[in-house]
């Protein structure tokens, strides 16, 4: 492998707050603590798709537990998984365990395995943060995410909520899921200690390229949800474009889920990327990807191969019309 393509070493380092040490090369800092740029997403503790209790409970606490020992020092999840399933599961595990950033996020609804919906009511905020302390087993929410911006109600009543319950200490930081750039700027004049943004990113779909700039400038972290590809794409581009990035891959000892990790975190340098599996083997190979740092040549390949499979086909994985 050639040093000056690809610099890659163990990522295997699990968060740490120890004041004033030096950051790990595969780890950025994130609501006051230093995690790894992989983050373990909590959706498939669930029987589904983020949906229903599992047949085996005790099988997704011990994938959790393996994930944390793998180096995910930040778990991330939302009341609306499950619904409150996910959450469960993370507190029974994990409880109030110190050595873990352990974030959700309120404000969907989830009426059936496949409806979404949004309420920013500020009572129905208020409510869920309770319920979230609760289903968690912790006394505080360290990040603490407005999952989507409800239009119905002034954005400063629902922002005001998660300041509220950050003064009275149910919650550590503050951050929003799925803004568009003209909304980010109007949460910063309400709230700039803004700790971190959240929304779609991998390397077909890049609308949020605006966004993570304007995040760039302001030094907030964004957290790349839905990183890997994966549904959405036509059967025939999923193939082609898996067959060139583990063609591009190869020489460098990455594979296509590592490759795409590795284009994020090196074209993006404030990105995180919060990934799930079912099987704790896929998960620590996707953690080791948190140190790959790609040669602009390497970059500029899997960039021509997106362009070159894809070219200008539209799709948005979380509705995709092929599963």
């Amino acid at each position: 492998m050639s040093a000056d393509t690809l610099t890659q070493t163990a990522a295997t380092t699990q968060a740490s707050g120890t004041p004033g040490a030096a950051p790990h090369p595969g780890t950025l800092e994130l609501a006051g603590r230093t995690v790894s740029r992989v983050g373990f997403g909590a959706a498939r503790l669930t029987a589904g798709d983020g949906w229903g209790v599992p047949v085996d409970p005790e099988q997704s606490k011990r994938l959790l537990l393996d994930a944390v020992n793998a180096g995910f020092g930040y778990v991330d999840t939302a009341d609306a998984l499950g619904p409150g399933v996910s959450e469960q599961l993370i507190g029974d595990a994990l409880g109030a365990r110190d050595d873990v950033l352990v974030a959700t996020k309120i404000g969907m609804l989830r009426p059936a395995a496949n409806q979404w919906g949004i309420l920013g009511h500020p009572d129905y905020l208020r409510q869920q943060i309770q319920l979230s302390l609760q289903r968690l087993r912790r006394e505080r929410i360290e990040l603490l995410y407005l999952h989507r911006i409800d239009p119905n109600f002034p954005l400063e009543d629902q922002i005001g909520v998660l300041q509220d319950a950050r003064d009275r200490g149910d919650v550590g930081a503050i951050g929003v899921s799925e803004p568009s750039t003209e909304q980010l700027d109007a949460i910063l004049a309400l709230e700039p200690r803004l700790a971190a943004v959240q929304s779609l990113y991998n390397l077909a779909a890049r609308q949020n390229d605006r966004l993570i700039a304007r995040l760039g400038e302001r030094g907030i972290p964004f957290i790349a949800y839905w990183p890997l590809i994966g549904r959405g794409l036509r059967p025939e581009h999923k193939s082609q474009l898996f067959a060139e990035l583990e063609r591009i891959g190869a020489p460098l000892e990455l594979s296509a889920h590592q490759l795409s990790l590795a284009w994020i975190f090196t074209t993006q340098p404030h990105a995180l990327a919060v990934v799930g599996s079912r099987s704790s083997a896929h998960l620590a190979e996707n953690q080791r990807a948190a140190d790959a740092k790609l040669d602009p040549a390497v970059v500029a390949e899997i960039d021509a191969a997106v362009t070159a499979t894809i070219g200008d086909t539209p799709f948005d994985p979380r509705y995709p019309e092929h599963d």
